[in-house]
């Protein structure tokens, strides 16, 4: 007997277990939270190419999308819900500082995101916002209530906003504006539920502007350093330098006008910056190449860092050559490891 009653001691416990259990997970979801089916839908569109003419601080230039796809998605509630759907927007970007109702794209663009509100509401609302109704009611009756026609993110407009004159363009790939949250009624008002409805997303994009400044004629430029040793002895520099002329004609738009100040710089690619040190550029290859990296100085002997603008000497009529050097620079007291190396950098020029 007395090991019968032990194991009806044990069920009972188990059973209490799993009652808190259920109940813990059962209270997961906030009240009136709006879970997508399928995980959270994903729309993304193309911009193609969109030209700015007025490529001054200020010019603005928009595109809508509207990609239909409905979705579908589950309320819960714990009470009979008869309500609207309430929408909510976040974003990865960051407010602009000076443009009210726009996010920082870039150091170049502003962005307006405006989405789509359906039901009885029908019109455009500029993200970032917090419960914005639909004017449409509809009941969630406990514990859950399925909804097959959600469309929430499929229909909007974007606004780019100049915050710097651009040159030569913007390429955006794969770049996220913002997710869409919902919920129904008001009982859990300001809470976003756990899962985002829709993600809308730019898949590719290119803007183009009339401004534009050619580089080496439009051709790559080449540096081969040949065969070096590997000690920092050695790599430190100084040695094995390599002339890099930059020729630079720019024209259209704003140049067409008159005489820029025009500035120059070294942006980093897929190679980086040394690890070592991020003044010099990073280098890739098949053996290890993180103690090995690349100086580059102007006429001067001064160290151009990489992502960084300077003055160019004798420009004129908006063209000129940047006078600048190249060598293998190596992390003191180290050994590089024997094989071939590259590295890879982009000349990207600013005017005012």
């Amino acid at each position: 007997m007395k090991k019968v009653n032990q194991y009806s001691r044990r069920w009972s416990t188990a059973l209490v277990l799993a009652a808190l259990a259920y109940t813990s997970s059962a209270q997961a979801w906030i009240e009136g939270e709006v879970v997508p089916n399928s995980g959270t839908h994903t729309y993304d569109f193309d911009l193609e190419t969109m030209d700015i003419s007025n490529n001054v601080v200020g010019g603005t230039i928009s595109k809508s999308w509207d990609l239909g796809g409905n979705f579908g998605v589950t309320e819960y509630c714990t009470q009979r819900i008869n309500d609207a759907r309430y929408y909510s927007t976040t974003s990865t970007m960051t407010p602009s500082t000076s443009n009210p109702g726009y996010y920082r794209l870039n150091e170049y663009f502003d962005v307006k995101v405006e989405v789509w509100i359906a039901g009885n509401r029908s019109e455009y609302v500029t993200s970032p916002f917090t419960d914005e109704t639909n004017r449409y009611s509809e009941s969630c009756k406990p514990p859950s209530s399925r909804f097959n026609n959600v469309r929430s993110g499929s229909k909007g407009k974007i606004t780019f906003r100049i915050t710097k004159p651009v040159i030569n363009g913007i390429v955006l790939v794969d770049h996220e504006l913002v997710k869409v949250f919902g919920r129904r009624g008001l009982l859990s008002a300001g809470v976003l539920s756990g899962e985002a409805l829709s993600t809308i997303n730019i898949r590719s994009g290119i803007i183009t502007v009339p401004d534009k400044c050619i580089i080496n004629q439009g051709t790559p430029i080449s540096v081969e350093f040949g065969a070096i040793p590997n000690t920092s002895e050695k790599l430190n520099g100084n040695n094995y330098v390599q002339q890099v002329p930059i020729q630079v004609q720019c024209k259209g738009g704003s140049f067409d006008t008159g005489y820029l100040n025009i500035k120059l710089g070294i942006q980093s690619a897929g190679s980086g910056v040394a690890s070592f040190n991020s003044d010099y550029l990073g280098t890739n290859g098949a053996n290890d190449r993180r103690d090995l990296g690349i100086v580059i100085k102007d006429s001067s002997g001064s160290t151009v860092v990489p992502n960084q603008f300077y003055d160019v000497p004798g420009f004129n009529n908006n063209q000129g050559v940047w006078n600048l050097t190249a060598a293998p620079i190596a992390k003191p007291g180290s050994i590089i490891p024997e094989g071939e190396f590259d590295a890879a950098a982009t000349v990207v020029a600013q005017f005012q």
